[in-house]
Formats: C-alpha cells, sequence, structure tokens
C-alpha cells in the first residue's frame, strides 16, 4: 500500500517518550513517521512514500522465538520500502510560515526500513551494512532458523540483505531462461530498437545447454555440526546502465551457486561462491 507523509518534527520529537511504554503500540502512521526519520537523517526531504510489506511480516512471525505476546500475534514489526515522494509542506523563514512544494519523479528509492512498534526502534537495511544490520535485528526481535532446513528465515535473510529479486534463487530452467534473455535484450536491444539481442541469447543459450546437460538447479539444504548449510543458484548478467549507452555491453553472464552457513543462533555466514557457467 503507497502513502505519502510529510515528516511531523512534533511527532518524531514524542517518540522516545513512546519508546519507553510498554504499551501501547505504535500505530501504523506512526510507525511509518519511524521509517520515514530514518531515511531523513541521511537524506533529509519534506516527505516520502512509505509502502509496507506486510509479506515480510508474517514471515517473522513465523521464525520468532514467541510468536505470541500474551493471546494476541507478535506483529509487532512492520516492514517499510521508502521512497521519495510529491507533496506540499509548510516551511518557516524569518518568523514566517509560507507553503512548499516538493516535486519528484520516481527519483530515489531508499530501501527497505523494519520497525518494531513496541519498542519504536528501526532497522534499515541499506548498503554495504546489510548483513550487520540484520545481525543485530535478528537479535533484538528473537528471530531465529525455522528447522533444519530454515526456508523461511533464508528467505528473510536474502530479501533483506540481497534484496527482493528473483535473480536471488533460480529454481528451473525456464527461471534462468528468462532472466538470461531479458538480460541479453536489454543489454544489445535497449528500448527494443531492434532484434540484435536474440541471435546473441539462443547462442550463449545453446551452448548453456550442451555443456550443462545434467545440472540440476535445486536450492540444497546440509546439516553439519556448525549449522546448515544452504546452496542455492543465482543469475549474474551484463552490467547495464541507465539509459543504455548501447553495445558492447560490459561484463560476462554468468550462473553461479552461492552458499550460506546458518548457525543455530541465528548469524548467516556467507561462504565463497561457485561459478558453474560462464560465457560472452
Amino acid at each position: 500500500m503507497r502513502a505519502p507523509y510529510v515528516l511531523a518534527t512534533a511527532l518524531l520529537i514524542g517518540l522516545p517518550v513512546a519508546a519507553a511504554q510498554a504499551t501501547p503500540w505504535l500505530t501504523d502512521e506512526q510507525a511509518r513517521d519511524v521509517a520515514a526519520s530514518a531515511i531523513h537523517a541521511a537524506y533529509p526531504e519534506p516527505c516520502y512514500s512509505t509502502y509496507r510489506n506486510e509479506r515480510l511480516e508474517s514471515i517473522v512471525i513465523s521464525v520468532r522465538r514467541n510468536p505470541m505476546v500474551g493471546n494476541k500475534l507478535n506483529n509487532s514489526v512492520y516492514f517499510y520500502r521508502v521512497a521519495s515522494d510529491t507533496c506540499d509542506y509548510v516551511a518557516e523563514k524569518d518568523g514566517k510560515p509560507f507553503l512548499m512544494s516538493q516535486v519528484s519523479s520516481d527519483c530515489c528509492e531508499y530501501g527497505v526500513v523494519a520497525v518494531d512498534r513496541a519498542t519504536a526502534r528501526s532497522y534499515w537495511f541499506t548498503g554495504e551494512k546489510r548483513p550487520e544490520v540484520f545481525k543485530e535485528f535478528a537479535l533484538d526481535e528473537e528471530i531465529q532458523p525455522d528447522s533444519s532446513r530454515p526456508v523461511l528465515f533464508i528467505t528473510l535473510y536474502r530479501e533483506l540483505v540481497w534484496g527482493d529479486s528473483s535473480d536471488n534463487e533460480i529454481r528451473s530452467l525456464g527461471q534462468l531462461r528468462d532472466l538470461v534473455q531479458r538480460n541479453f535484450q536489454s543489454a544489445y536491444s535497449p528500448y527494443e530498437r531492434d532484434n540484435v539481442w536474440q541471435r546473441k541469447f539462443e547462442r550463449w543459450w545453446r551452448r548453456f545447454q550442451s555443456r550443462m546437460s545434467q545440472l540440476t538447479l535445486d536450492t540444497t539444504y546440509e546439516s553439519t555440526s556448525e549449522g546448515t548449510i544452504i546452496r542455492g543458484y543465482a543469475f549474474n548478467g551484463f552490467e547495464l546502465t541507465i539509459p543504455r549507452t548501447g553495445p558492447p555491453p560490459k561484463g560476462t553472464p554468468k550462473l553461479f551457486q552461492w552458499t550460506l552457513l546458518v548457525k543455530p543462533g541465528g548469524t548467516v555466514e556467507r561462504l565463497p561462491s561457485k561459478v558453474i557457467y560462464s560465457a560472452r
């Protein structure tokens, strides 16, 4: 759900008081302001759009040590994707208020912010520190692997740390083919100006099938003394720019196998990846 929010100084100043109280939890509107304030500290704008992700919220409930509080679901964590927005707001100059407008043309995506409505604490998953943020988030929210095959836990990790993308886990040849095809089309025939991409893609795909005919694209889970080792497949294509500058594209498309070690306490360690196939 999309909703624009103008930062309310008075409300944000009052949040530490609310956070110190055990109840009541922040409302959805108050939690959105907390998410916006986390972004505002680094990218000060008068307003943002917040898009709630209820699917991630349901995963958190399933992997919490205490999924209930009393006789209620322990659904204190809300997730928001935050982006720039267009809005009117009131500013002050020389002691006088005046109306201002911010115009946005889908300028900026700021990533995902988790907000704990019970503590008013926020966790912004952005940049190179996302693994550390996830570790802190999992510890504070008492999140743990859901089983010896921690499917939900690792789904939450990948989406918050790697980003929400189908490239992060490939489970079938059809999925891989679609990813490679879209990448070649964007790289060699940007904006659908011609069909140059098609011949190059078909050649790459034929060579891949002939050399990797026995490949099975399954995500596997292996129990060890250290924890669960998870192996899955992902695709990195040509490096694309906006706007497209035209051929020759940079980089080399490759299918690789990533490996994660999930320890019993919920710590996740990324192990070295293995390139399965790489060609231009």
